[in-house]
């Protein structure tokens, strides 16, 4: 599918009658020079700019296209709106064309999803290893999406697209897809120990995400011009232009004290506004998955040259944040309220589920069983 040309289409006059032609087609719109179509000309140029459709499909009957062609045009607007999951989808849609790319949109029904999803569960990702069950439901929520854009683009019919809702998602202990391990912190001496393997830029961003618990995201997309250097207070503001909630319209800032402004400091000199405040080494803006990939690549690296007995175990950038909430919670007296503040979530439930402080009370609290009143005394008197 080619992409549509980036100039408006021009006005044209022809006898005094305005046109404008779209798509190969002429369209008339009025009286040349009159407010009639002017109007006209502006209505048909926002309906212009909003087309993913190559020249004349807008003439196609809605559902007529094929889904290979519907992919193709989803995943280019993927990829500038939602960049962040790009990666998902991409793997959504190319096990969903290795079965269905040739037939036609509103031909694919509820039994096909259905179909789409048993191959999430039975092959294998990249790494040879089984997409868990939380993972394959994603895949599966990323085709609906991709069937929903198609009902606004006037590419597929509304019906075609809510039967699908229908298909169940994968349950667990009903499907051969293995449950996703649960993200839990990162011990500090451990992110200390990968410091020195990191590229120079990567582990400036480690530092700053886990002192500010910021997603990994926010450190990605921080730009000079969003952080405010100006209060007499001794802190600086980030207000990230994207973030996770930004497309609900929520907003976020992000406090920054004296360790990572002495860490940001060196990165913003010479830079404009516009300018991210981290480069990788090839001069791009990082994104989550090239950070991850990097903060991957040096714990390889550390564990080639360390001896077994010191080797860092594998941990990626996520849970630095649960980490720095687990820490507030502790430092706070299980105040839930301190650590949503922070991390800039909208409800406590979900900073909740980000706590681990709670496990390791217990597990101090188990500890403590069995113990012989002197055995207490014994551990403080050691401290």
């Amino acid at each position: 599918m080619t992409k549509s040309h980036s100039t408006p289409p021009k006005m044209g006059n022809n006898g005094g009658t305005a046109f404008v032609r779209i798509n190969g087609k002429r369209i008339y719109l009025g009286k040349f020079g009159s407010a009639e179509a002017a109007q006209n000309y502006a209505r048909c140029v926002a309906e212009w700019a909003i087309s993913n459709t190559e020249p004349g499909q807008a003439s196609q009957p809605i559902g007529t296209i094929t889904v290979n062609s519907l992919a193709i045009a989803y995943l280019d607007h993927s990829k500038k709106s939602t960049p962040n999951h790009y990666y998902g989808q991409r793997t959504a849609v190319k096990i969903l064309l290795q079965l269905y790319s040739g037939i036609t949109v509103d031909s694919f029904t509820p039994k096909c999803l259905a179909a789409v999803q048993h191959q999430f569960v039975q092959q294998v990702d990249i790494n040879g290893k089984p997409r868990s069950r939380q993972y394959c439901n994603s895949l599966t929520y990323y085709i609906r999406k991709m069937f929903r854009w198609g009902v606004a683009q006037e590419l597929v019919t509304p019906c075609t697209a809510d039967a699908l809702k229908y298909v169940p998602a994968l349950r667990q202990g009903r499907t051969t897809a293995p449950e996703s391990t649960p993200r839990e912190d990162v011990l500090d001496e451990v992110v200390d120990a990968t410091l020195p393997y990191l590229l120079p830029t990567v582990a400036a961003m480690v530092q700053v995400q886990r002192w500010a618990t910021m997603r990994p995201g926010e450190v990605c997309w921080m730009r000079v011009g969003d952080i405010d250097t100006t209060r007499n207070d001794g802190v600086w503001l980030y207000h990230p232009t994207k973030h996770k909630g930004s497309w609900r319209g929520h907003g976020r800032i992000i406090p920054l004290g004296k360790p990572e402004q002495a860490i940001i400091l060196p990165y913003l000199e010479g830079k404009t506004a516009e300018q991210p405040v981290f480069y990788t080494e090839h001069g791009r803006q990082y994104t989550s998955k090239p950070y991850r990939s990097a903060v991957a690549r040096g714990i390889k690296k550390a564990n080639r040259r360390l001896p077994k007995d010191q080797r860092i175990p594998h941990w990626f950038p996520y849970q630095l944040r649960h980490a720095g909430v687990t820490e507030l919670v502790a430092e706070n007296d299980g105040d839930l309220n301190v650590a949503r503040a922070v991390a800039g979530q909208k409800s406590i439930n979900v900073t909740h589920g980000y706590n681990h402080a709670d496990l390791k009370i217990a597990i101090e609290q188990a500890k403590k069983r069995g113990q012989q009143p002197g055995d207490a005394a014994e551990g403080q008197s050691e401290k």
